[in-house]
């Protein structure tokens, strides 16, 4: 009983905290991007299997399962992006000075997928094609080394029709 009490708690300071970053890092952000959406999905799924609502719960829980709920649905609200930092992710920011190299690649029929290597790993963003010359914009301020899929050459090339 104590333990759902305690996880009421955690999850009303994640609600507060998601609504820092609404507030504050959401006006920061340049360029917006996105994450992956089947792994938000895959959150959501394994979060109703674990705490599913249910009329047989008692009060406590049901409040338990509305936080947590509500705590990830909230999380869509803080924007991913480039910023004047370097690559805002739910929670982090990968600094412009620990970015290696840039990888855009074509990704489904209409987005782009940005990979930023690091020591430490790779950090995805997802933008629409009509924002690539935005985000190679972006990218050509703070890092050197930016790689291109051969496929996109034709999207640089097009020009808007007036």
């Amino acid at each position: 009983m104590i333990w759902n009490y305690m996880l009421c708690f955690v999850f009303i300071v994640v609600l507060i905290v998601e609504v820092v970053f609404i507030l504050k890092r959401n006006r920061k952000i340049v360029m917006k991007g996105k994450d992956d959406f089947f792994t938000f999905t895959l959150i959501v799924l394994f979060a109703l299997m674990i705490f599913p609502l249910s009329d047989m719960d008692s009060m406590v829980e049901n409040i338990r399962n509305i936080l947590i709920l509500v705590a990830i649905f909230g999380s869509a609200a803080v924007k991913r992006g480039f910023s004047d930092k370097g690559m805002e992710k739910i929670f982090y920011t990968v600094d412009w000075d620990s970015i290696q190299s840039v990888h855009i690649d074509e990704y489904q029929t209409s987005k782009i997928k940005v990979v930023c290597q690091t020591e430490k790993g790779k950090h995805k963003l997802y933008f629409g094609k009509y924002k690539l010359k935005e985000v190679l914009r972006v990218l050509e301020q703070h890092v050197s080394n930016i790689y291109i899929q051969s496929s996109l050459d034709d999207v640089l090339s097009m020009k808007k029709c007036v």
